[in-house]
């Protein structure tokens, strides 16, 4: 009987700190993520705000192809507003996800959510109306992917607010989570980017001239389809009991970590701050 017991609570303590290790290599990942996207938001708003006070819009040009075009009001005016919305979610956005604010801070969490979830709707909607009429760099596999992940986009930040509004918070978090990955597809192709050009020191799998190759093809619909795929192991993970199970997603979690951090460095150093 005392074996029994003893082996019972020695799997209860391992479930415990296998909980915990899942937890905190999560919190870990989001820690290095949420740094890279106000980094990456930063210089969004330098560099294109700073562009426009100058007057000078044909700067854009040089970093987004086609973001500006003289005498093309509806499509510059876009342009414009997907950019500034962009900053306003990548700047609030992570801060409906901590849990001291999402407690103690409950008006702010509801009204910061509803201007994220509407704001990400909103800049979907212009990203897909710039890709129709302006398209994109990578040509029509550019296009569908981008066009896809707008509607991606769309979809879970509607299903978001319809879970909040029936106060099914258990799934209204789900969806934010989704929303949240999806939102930051353009930010997961920036640096996954950099992480390959990084670990192979050249461009590897696409013409760096074209813009176009296998490798770009794979990261333009791996940008949102492999996040959502680790958010929907790490939820299995977190509701299974198997402490072996959450240790493996833990160390996979902080292996990701290590690499968000890498291609985080790699496009702040090499494709941001340069251009600043």
């Amino acid at each position: 009987m005392d074996t029994t017991t003893s082996a019972v609570s020695t799997l209860k303590k391992s479930n415990v700190w296998a909980t915990k290790m899942l937890s905190t290599s999560a919190q870990f990942w989001f820690i290095i993520a949420v740094i890279g996207q106000w980094i990456f938001a930063y210089y969004v708003t330098v560099f294109y705000g700073g562009a426009a006070i100058d007057g000078d819009f044909m700067k854009w040009n040089r970093v987004l192809p086609h973001g500006y075009a003289p005498g093309e009001k509806m499509g510059n005016l876009a342009t414009a507003i997907h950019l500034i919305l962009a900053v306003v979610m990548m700047v609030g956005g992570p801060l409906q996800f901590v849990e001291q604010i999402r407690s103690r801070a409950r008006s702010f969490h509801r009204w910061n959510g509803k201007l994220y979830i509407v704001t990400a709707f909103l800049i979907s909607f212009s990203g897909v109306y710039m890709v129709i009429t302006k398209g994109t760099i990578s040509g029509w596999v550019g296009d569908l992917s981008v066009s896809f992940n707008g509607v991606l986009i769309m979809l879970f930040a509607v299903l978001a607010w319809r879970t909040a509004v029936a106060r099914k918070f258990d799934m209204h978090r789900r969806w934010a989570l989704r929303l949240f990955l999806v939102v930051n597809g353009v930010w997961f192709f920036r640096i996954g980017l950099m992480l390959w050009l990084f670990i192979h020191d050249e461009a590897v799998g696409f013409d760096p001239e074209t813009f176009r190759g296998p490798f770009l093809t794979f990261l333009g619909i791996g940008q949102y389809i492999i996040p959502l795929v680790i958010l929907e192991m790490y939820l299995y993970a977190k509701e299974k009991r198997n402490s072996l199970v959450k240790y493996s997603m833990a160390t996979f979690l902080l292996v990701l970590t290590v690499l968000t951090g890498i291609g985080v460095f790699a496009a702040t150093m090499g494709m941001w701050l340069p251009r600043l």
